[in-house]
């Protein structure tokens, strides 16, 4: 008799148990979406990848219950919408970028952006979109410094904007102590850059040639290349001819693995420092296989090339991909930031207790007060800039790491705080 009572209970509480776990997960099936607006550039496989990145964070958050939003009392799962922008095609002109955000604000009626449009240019137009319609946006491609002197000559008016990713000046600088490593190793002191012909590229360019000059170092030769170009040979002459014994190229069209391809057959007599897309991630040794050794790369933000042991949040990023068999990424520059992006929006909106939407003049005052872990270590804004803040130790702010291709993997080499390797010359250098 006992023990049918005992199980018409524990029959009962099992029924309660699943009624209640039902309910829970109907709730949350009917709880309105916080929605994520993604207006870029989808011919980039930069973007491809970040959005990539986006869905697996969103998928993680969303099988973990979604956001509590504790004004409402809910959790709610967030949902992705998109606009091509077309800003990363050539010839795209700014103006049809700006319509696609606008159209994908009035429609789709996102609670913030994140990443935005590709192209600087493009960006910097965006802006004004970004105040007209008070949308908390967390950019995080774009990496022209003139964003930031935008929003402090009206901070009141684009406070909505965050550059959660590297910019520039933090790219140049970072290749910039990464180069001067070889002074202080073999003492050498005269370098080239090549540039692609865009705002970006030729700001890493000035900021590089600023911080190695204020080391001792010399610029011999300064070439910017057209977007397009697929030979270098007549660059690389030039380069020869310079006495250069460190070539810096940077960019991101799809032609530029020819020029290491011929700085390798050529055996130009520099070592080789590229910041541009297809040679910073893992798969592109499957690629171009040992043209690769022993040039260096920096894939912007560490950890988002490649995990690095002293960043836990790199390699459980690489590892969560690798576990769901996402494709390889072409260009991983800054997708470990749109990843980021979203658990920053997840942190705020926590903190907030309430939706970017509802009152975003607020929410940017919650935004600011980011203080979370990420790919490329701690992620906080500078108030000043509302740029996220990179340095050399990953516990104090996030940081930019740089690698050397040897014998099919990429090395952390710099910073040292980091570094799993020194960096070692090609052999036509020795």
């Amino acid at each position: 008799m006992k023990k049918r009572v005992w199980f018409k209970i524990w029959g009962v509480l099992f029924l309660a148990i699943l009624g209640a776990m039902f309910l829970s997960s109907s709730v949350f099936a009917q709880a309105k979406p916080i929605v994520l607006g993604l207006p870029s550039s989808f011919f980039q496989p930069l973007v491809k990848s970040g959005k990539i990145a986006i869905e697996m964070a969103i998928d993680e958050i969303n099988a973990g219950g979604g956001i509590l939003v504790k004004s409402e009392g809910v959790k709610r799962p967030l949902k992705l919408v998109t606009a091509d922008t077309r800003c990363g095609e050539p010839g795209t002109p700014v103006h049809a970028a700006l319509m696609a955000v606008d159209k994908m604000i009035a429609e789709e009626k996102p609670d913030a952006l994140i990443v935005a449009p590709f192209r600087s240019e493009a960006m910097v137009a965006t802006m004004d979109l970004i105040a007209k319609y008070k949308m908390i946006t967390i950019q995080t491609i774009a990496q022209t410094p003139k964003l930031i002197e935008i929003f402090q000559n009206d901070p009141s008016k684009y406070k909505y904007w965050f550059r959660a990713t590297t910019n520039s000046t933090y790219v140049g600088t970072t290749a910039a102590r990464t180069v001067d490593a070889l002074r202080k190793e073999y003492k050498y002191d005269k370098f080239f850059a090549i540039a692609q012909d865009t705002l970006w590229a030729k700001a890493s360019a000035d900021a590089l040639k600023g911080r190695l000059e204020g080391l001792g170092w010399k610029m011999v030769g300064l070439e910017l290349v057209p977007v397009g170009t697929n030979d270098f040979s007549p660059v690389l002459s030039k380069v020869r001819g310079s006495g250069a014994q460190l070539l810096y190229v940077v960019g991101d069209m799809p032609t530029l693995p020819v020029c290491f391809k011929q700085w390798k057959s050529m055996k130009i007599p520099t070592m080789l420092f590229l910041d541009f897309a297809v040679v910073t991630s893992t798969k592109a040794w499957s690629m171009y296989g040992e043209d690769l050794d022993y040039v260096m790369v920096m894939p912007f933000p560490g950890g988002t090339g490649a995990p690095v042991k002293a960043l836990p949040k790199s390699v459980e990023f690489h590892s969560h991909w690798a576990a769901k068999k996402l494709p390889g990424m072409d260009d991983p520059r800054t997708v470990s930031s749109a990843y980021d992006a979203v658990y920053i929006l997840k942190d705020a909106i926590e903190r907030a207790g309430f939706i970017p939407s509802k009152d975003p003049d607020k929410f940017a005052e919650f935004v600011e007060k980011t203080d979370m872990m990420g790919v490329s270590g701690r992620i906080r804004f500078d108030k000043a800039t509302h740029q996220q803040i990179f340095n050399g130790d990953p516990k104090e702010a996030s940081i930019i790491v740089s690698y050397q291709w040897r014998a099919g993997k990429m090395i952390p080499i710099f910073p040292d705080l980091v570094a799993e390797a020194k960096v070692e010359l090609a052999p036509w250098m020795k």
